[in-house]
């Protein structure tokens, strides 16, 4: 039985991240799509306008659109803020959430601290109250792409695109996720050495926020859209089978 998948994609990233991820799916006989999120890819909405609930409502737009109902939810790095909220929306078309190396909220408490944060400061000052990545600095850049090869992370960092502030600084409810029962997973990607506030590594620092959640572990940085398509796509397809 062909399973389906909407994929989300994190920060400064778009809809074409998941490019190869999705042919691997397709090759294993299932359905995948991407979603372009608010003020990214092919997604023109104005950056300064951009909010987390906006997130939201156009993935789960995208499903209802579509009419996809059995739904492996999967969202990579802040994309993990999304598929929390999309879920607890549209619970009866989700059949699992899967966080790809990303981001898991507490209840209540946003991602960034705006009051402390000295990138929430200066994006705020920006006219479109966002920011490229460039403004992570080395350290970061050096993290996101440990394990690229030199051509790709020269085409990754070319093609990320700005990334608005709201939805960092927004706090999230995981209280009506945790509520629906919808079961979770967590793409653990080994080799991940993107910094993080509060942590040395994204396992278990954000997959321990989940209730129960099934691991899969996949030898890869960050990036494994890019680095490991095949081994990411398998992983998602055997969560989505219950393996």
């Amino acid at each position: 039985m062909a399973e389906t998948f909407v994929l989300v994609h994190g920060a400064w990233h778009g809809a074409w991240c998941w490019a190869a991820v999705i042919n691997q799916l397709e090759k294993l006989g299932d359905r995948a799509y991407a979603v372009d999120l608010p003020g990214h890819g092919m997604n023109r909405a104005d950056r300064s306008k951009v909010t987390l609930e906006s997130y939201v409502d156009s993935v789960a737009e995208f499903v209802e659109r579509h009419d996809l109902k059995g739904v492996v939810l999967a969202g990579h790095s802040l994309g993990g803020l999304t598929i929390s909220g999309v879920a607890a929306k549209i619970p009866a078309r989700i059949k699992r959430v899967v966080w790809v190396t990303a981001m898991v909220a507490l209840d209540g408490q946003p991602i960034i601290d705006p009051a402390t944060s000295p990138l929430a400061a200066a994006m705020e000052s920006m006219p479109e109250r966002s920011t490229t990545i460039e403004v992570m600095g080395k350290e970061f850049l050096d993290g996101l792409a440990n394990d690229m090869a030199p051509a790709v992370r020269e085409y990754v960092l070319s093609a990320l695109g700005p990334e608005p502030i709201a939805p960092l600084v927004a706090p999230i409810a995981m209280a009506p996720y945790f509520a629906t029962g919808i079961p979770s997973s967590y793409i653990v990607c080994e080799d991940d050495q993107t910094p993080i506030a509060g942590a040395p590594n994204w396992h278990p620092f954000y997959s321990s926020r989940l209730k129960n959640p099934t691991l899969k572990f996949v030898k890869s940085g960050h990036e494994v859209m890019f680095t490991h398509p095949v081994e990411c796509a398998r992983a998602l397809h055997e969560l989505a089978r219950g393996e």
